[in-house]
């Protein structure tokens, strides 16, 4: 490429194309040592060296003196100190930097979690269908072919990656305490808020016997084998189904970490029953998480982080489209401001520099189809038992081993 275009330049460094005129301009004034290249008689800020060296000079120079009612610094919230850790701050902070993202998962904290507990009461309220009715609909229909594929085990744990408040599986461990072979109800989240929920329903719904383990677990990281290790051993044969429930997998950047993780946890006769939302015109189009569908406007699914990070309502107006190359539905605060966000991690600063203008994605949801899904944890190693689509194509279910050399 001989030059950059000024659209080109303006999305690389985050400026307006105006700034790119203007440094033209002056080049051509003899004003600014740019060279420019001239194609039908415009000119163009030629694609080299030197000119990338000038630009970056005069684009960290131009934020030196931004205009302080265009401009803002905060500070993110006590509150956002106390509810995460320094790995997860980190990681917001390098995710902010990096992919103008905050990673999904920190929303189930706080009033996040209390959210999604709200949020999926409501769902259970209503008679149209809906990605809680899904579940249910799909885990009772396969629930026959899942008692056949554990008949032979005298005992059943049931491992729930990212349980929320335990709701879509309150019917499976229902069945499996009245075949009493439930031995252990285990929840992993990276939400300890989540978490207390989850336990609370549980106790609620059977007692305060009831075998529920709850524990800290980012799946895109941590695997669970020191969880299930104790039950590997004994005269008693034991079996876990692993539940990957409510599409959670479209929300990550990359799902392979996630499938890899939970596929090196389990063991040649554990089942993992997967859920999610297939791609179709309707879903494309489908942005409702409000606790209150009378009131849309009443919040926003990643709010709390959004006010955790101390970003005033002012500042941003939200947004949600669908990518068409992505092929993810998205939701985006876009700033109407420059913004700096200044944290802090023991005691050191880092900044986050935002443009007037910019994006921060706080949802996303990847649009895969079922071949694509089948595709995708074939790659990962995954052995298909059972994959099932709900009437309106709406849903899918897969359910499945890992494989082995003993399956070859």
């Amino acid at each position: 490429m001989k030059y950059f275009k000024n659209t080109e330049l303006a999305k690389l460094y985050n400026i307006s194309e105006k700034s790119v005129r203007n440094w033209i301009d002056a080049a051509e004034a003899d004003k600014l040592g740019l060279e420019l290249y001239e194609e039908k008689g415009k000119h163009y800020i030629a694609n080299t060296s030197k000119n990338t060296s000038l630009v970056e000079q005069l684009v960290q120079k131009g934020k030196k003196y931004k205009n302080t009612r265009g401009y803002k610094k905060i500070k993110p919230s006590e509150k956002f100190y106390t509810t995460y850790n320094a790995r997860e701050i980190f990681d917001i902070i390098s995710n902010l930097d990096i992919h103008r993202e905050i990673p999904h998962q920190y929303n189930y904290f706080k009033e996040g979690a209390v959210y999604w507990d709200l949020y999926t009461h409501r769902l259970a309220e209503e008679n149209t269908p809906n990605s809680l009715a899904y579940n249910l609909q799909l885990l009772d229909f396969n629930s026959d072919f899942m008692t056949e594929l554990l008949a032979d085990f005298e005992r059943i744990n049931v491992i729930d990656i990212g349980p929320g408040n335990s709701m879509p599986v309150k019917k499976l461990l229902e069945t499996l305490l009245d075949r009493g072979v439930l031995n252990r109800y285990i929840a992993l989240d990276i939400s300890d808020d989540m978490l207390k929920i989850a336990e609370q329903n549980v106790m609620d719904w059977f007692g305060k016997d009831f075998p529920y383990e709850g524990y800290i677990r980012d799946v895109k990281y941590d695997r669970f084998t020191d969880l299930l290790m104790q039950d590997s051993f004994g005269e008693q044969s034991t079996s876990n189904l692993v539940l990957f429930l409510g599409d959670t997998i479209s929300n990550f950047r990359d799902s392979d970490h996630a499938l890899t993780t939970i596929h090196d946890s389990m063991g040649k006769n554990d089942l993992l029953i997967f859920s999610g939302k297939l791609d179709t015109e309707k879903s494309r189009r489908y942005f409702d998480f409000t606790i209150d569908s009378n009131n849309p406007q009443l919040s926003f699914r990643g709010k709390a982080m959004v006010d955790m990070l101390n970003i005033d309502r002012s500042f941003y107006e939200v947004e949600q489209s669908f990518d068409d190359k992505k092929m993810e539905r998205q939701r985006r605060i876009r700033l109407n401001v420059a913004l700096t966000i200044e944290f802090e991690i023991g005691g050191k600063p880092r900044s986050v520099e935002l443009n007037k203008g910019e994006s921060i994605l706080i949802w996303r949801a990847r649009h895969r189809n079922t071949i694509e899904i089948i595709k995708e944890f074939d790659h990962n190693n995954f052995d298909l038992q059972q994959t099932t689509e709900t009437k309106d194509q709406q849903y899918l279910q897969i359910i499945a081993r890992i494989k082995t050399d003993i399956n070859k």
